[in-house]
């Protein structure tokens, strides 16, 4: 059976509120320089600002329990605001419910993934054994970069090596694969429709949908030459602190390039909370979602109020490779159903 994405919205069985992040992507906007952020300090006291006025606009969802979402980048956007909310509610009258985040293909913790990328290319065959030693070798130099707080050196030299964002040609990454996209190790280029999204957004009734009005739909460009040294900067003290009081689950499609599993789980056994223990010593679990099923949907390690999965079959943008899979996924946390397959 052939399923699209859409079949799978989160909003089927979950309230969601998409915020445009930072300030200056998408739909949201500054007129001063001083608007953008420039660390994940500013971007919690933005984000925690805006839900305080969304919820004063809509007090009915005040009340219900409270997760906070996102991948990539948002790695570290998730755990500033939720440390930021965790900080302040006990001293707030107004409480955010935060029971729990999740997280995908998160680079939360730069410095650890940044150390195994030389490896994890190599095993999955993207470099040569001469390309390795000097990705190592860059990668070294970048985390020294990181040790020593010089944070613009130690993004110049990941650029170079992976996003090609300032170089004037392709990254090094680019030129041994061949390959522009890192997000799914079976795609060469970025499909297609990812940049439909984009032309979706700017049509006149669309707009007027979401009350946008006239306002430039930003890519995020602008956005990144404010957080430039945060690129490389780790949040995994914050990431921590959340571990120890509230539910996380941390995901990665097994695909991906740029925050492999391999990486992530790598970061984790680096990671300091009450659960470490227990966590470096717990079994990977199949997980399948119908007791039927011949397809594995993926991996789960538990322990306690923390789950880390792997899903089988998606990349970087895993809801959009792996649309069931990852409503599967989601739903199993929030609403504490176990990891169990369903009898049909």
């Amino acid at each position: 059976m052939h399923f699209l994405s859409r079949d799978f919205p989160w909003t089927f069985s979950l309230s969601m509120l998409y915020i445009d992040n930072p300030v200056g992507t998408g739909f949201s906007f500054t007129d001063h320089i001083q608007g953008y952020a420039i660390d994940e300090d500013d971007v919690a006291q933005d984000l925690y600002s805006a839900l305080v006025q969304f919820f004063k606009l809509f007090p009915e969802y005040a009340k219900n329990d409270f997760y906070i979402t996102g991948e990539s980048y948002a790695g570290k956007y998730v755990p500033a605001i939720a440390y930021y909310i965790h900080s302040l509610n006990p001293v707030r009258r107004f409480k955010i419910r935060l029971k729990g985040i999740a997280l995908g293909d998160a680079y939360t913790d730069p410095e650890t993934i940044i150390g195994g990328y030389a490896t994890f290319l190599y095993e999955v065959g993207l470099l040569d054994e001469q390309q390795r030693r000097h990705f190592r070798k860059q990668c070294r130099k970048c985390i020294k970069y990181i040790k020593e707080q010089e944070w613009m050196k130690a993004f110049e030299v990941l650029d170079e090596l992976l996003d090609g964002d300032l170089t004037a040609g392709p990254s090094f990454f680019q030129n041994v694969t061949g390959c522009t996209n890192y997000y799914n190790i079976l795609q060469c280029t970025e499909p297609e429709d990812q940049s439909y999204f984009s032309k979706f957004l700017s049509l006149p009734q669309v707009r007027q949908a979401i009350h946008v009005g006239n306002r430039n739909f930003s890519d995020g460009a602008e956005v990144e030459k404010y957080l430039r040294e945060d690129t490389v900067k780790s949040v995994k003290p914050w990431l921590a602190e959340i571990m120890n009081y509230y539910k996380v689950l941390i995901y990665n499609g097994q695909l991906d390039i740029i925050v492999a599993a391999a990486l992530t789980e790598r970061s984790l056994m680096t990671m300091d909370w009450k659960g470490s223990y227990a966590y470096r010593r717990t079994h990977k679990k199949i997980w399948k979602i119908f007791e039927s099923d011949d397809e594995v949907a993926g991996y789960v390690r538990r322990v306690g109020k923390f789950h880390q999965v792997i899903v089988r079959g998606g990349g970087h943008i895993l809801p959009y490779d792996q649309p069931l899979r990852s409503f599967d996924m989601i739903n199993r946390f929030i609403y504490d159903r176990g990891w169990e397959p369903y009898k049909l």
